[in-house]
């Protein structure tokens, strides 16, 4: 018997050893992994940058929020703000196919979501105005606030002087960045502003010299597309539309060619009809 009980002291003994540091390394073990699992869910520039890649409205609301919790901790962050702008940018962008035509329908949207985006995109501005995707996201966000005014309403703004401006500025820092992006916006000021400011003939210009330096965004194809057809060209804008129609979207315009698409369809059976009328 007590040889029994000396046993099951030390059996006892044991499992207390184990009950006191054994335990609290796996309990700490957990804490580790929630901690990781903590750090792990925070938002980054990286994580931000996903969203972004794959734009819907609701991942760029997700973006918007993200940005926000970083800017908490760092407000000055000039690349966290031009994303920050850039999100609003695609919900925009999104939900007016990157206003292929101006609706009423579309002005307080614009003004509410284009000054958002425009008031980061400048702050970012302010901090490095030689970096290429936040000049980008000022001329972007400064175009669909403006538009939120009227085209010709935001000419008389001097609207169109800060424009080129942008323009060019990012031309010189990279012309063929987001697909040439400051030859296209050149070109779509020409063409929508009235006269003194807009010149077919500026527009013709500057959205060919787009596709000279990336021919792959449809955009600029749906364009001089619409120029050609303006000018009864139809020959020459059938061969644009149908580029816009069977050819797939540049990375930088995936999220909104969908209503490019549809407007290049509808031009063709126009040019279709006129043809038939021949």
């Amino acid at each position: 018997m007590k040889r029994n009980g000396r046993r099951f002291l030390v059996v006892a003994g044991i499992i207390l050893f184990f009950s006191f540091f054994v335990v609290p390394v796996h309990v700490h073990g957990e804490d580790q992994a929630q901690t990781s699992q903590a750090e792990s869910a925070k938002p980054s520039l990286a994580s931000i940058d996903e969203l972004l890649s794959e734009k819907t409205v609701e991942n760029c609301e997700k973006a918007v929020k993200e940005c926000e919790l970083l800017l908490k901790d760092d407000p000055n962050n000039y690349e966290i703000l031009y994303r920050l702008a850039n999100a609003y940018i695609g919900i925009i962008d999104i939900k007016t196919s990157a206003l292929i035509e101006e609706k009423d329908e579309f002005k307080p949207m614009l003004k509410k979501l284009g000054q958002i985006a425009n008031d980061y995109a400048k702050k970012a501005y302010k901090l490095n105005p030689k970096h290429k995707d936040v000049v980008a996201a000022n001329l972007v966000s400064y175009g669909y606030y403006s538009a939120s005014f009227g085209i010709v309403k935001a000419i008389f703004k001097g609207a169109a002087g800060h424009y080129k401006d942008l323009c060019n500025q990012l031309i010189e820092i990279d012309n063929t960045h987001l697909g040439a992006l400051g030859y296209r916006l050149l070109g779509k000021l020409y063409h929508v502003a009235p006269w003194p400011v807009g010149s077919k003939k500026k527009a013709l210009h500057f959205f060919q010299k787009a596709v000279e330096t990336d021919n792959s965004v449809l955009y600029t194809h749906y364009y001089i597309g619409v120029l050609h057809f303006e000018k009864r060209k139809y020959d020459l804008a059938e061969k644009e539309f149908t580029i816009v129609k069977e050819n797939p979207p540049h990375a930088s315009e995936k999220h909104y060619i969908d209503g490019y698409k549809e407007k290049a369809r509808h031009y063709l059976m126009s040019i279709s009809r006129i043809k038939k009328r021949k």
